[in-house]
């Protein structure tokens, strides 16, 4: 608790020139932040257990992607911000033993522009929160090119902001069920675990 107190306060004091207040302490997270990450996804059409495990093995069969992802995230200042990326996809090939006939998934690629707002939190001791209640996307290239898409319930991005505001970490905490539709009508369930890493966009003066 005092280490906790002593760094807001020193923060506190060396943004009181930009007339910052312990409550304010979103406005120590604002601009433009480059990002790149991974994540991966365990994909189910029926839905998850309790357990966090698929409800729809073994047909039809869950199944594994991965993803990268590059962009900005624009931070106000204020609590709020938008984010606007590119993502290429892998769907992983899978091959399943069973009776009569052996199944062999051959898998695929993808990518897609996706943008969303987002709200978020920073506290004094610069931990970050971001919250992002829906993103959307087109599809650009794979099997699904020229369809939309639709994220929504994506668990909680939690982080740390570093002391000169330059870079920042974010990644779930916790598993979470999210849904991902098309516009064609197809829907299903993931559990994703995500990384990001961000660096501070500066304009050359």
């Amino acid at each position: 608790m005092v280490r906790k107190l002593s760094v807001a306060a020193g923060v506190a004091l060396a943004f009181a020139g930009a007339s910052v207040q312990a409550k304010d302490f979103e406005a120590l997270l604002k601009g433009d932040y480059a990002f790149s990450g991974e994540a991966t996804c365990l994909v189910s059409v029926g839905g998850f257990d309790a357990d966090l495990t698929p409800v729809d093995a073994p047909a039809p069969f869950p199944r594994v992607q991965s993803f990268t992802v590059n962009g900005v995230r624009t931070f106000n200042g204020d609590g709020t911000g938008r984010v606007a990326a590119r993502v290429v996809t892998l769907a992983h090939p899978f091959a399943l033993p069973t009776a009569p006939t052996p199944i062999f998934n051959r898998g695929g690629a993808g990518s897609i522009d996706i943008e969303s707002d987002f709200t978020y939190t920073v506290t004094p001791d610069l931990e970050v929160s971001v919250q992002t209640p829906l993103i959307t996307g087109t599809v650009l290239t794979g099997t699904r090119a020229g369809q939309t898409m639709a994220i929504t319930n994506l668990p909680l991005f939690q982080g740390r902001l570093s002391a000169n505001r330059q870079a920042l970490t974010l990644a779930h905490d916790e598993p979470g069920v999210e849904v991902h539709a098309f516009s064609n009508g197809d829907s299903d369930f993931r559990i994703c675990h995500r990384s990001r890493i961000f660096l501070e966009r500066r304009t050359s003066k």
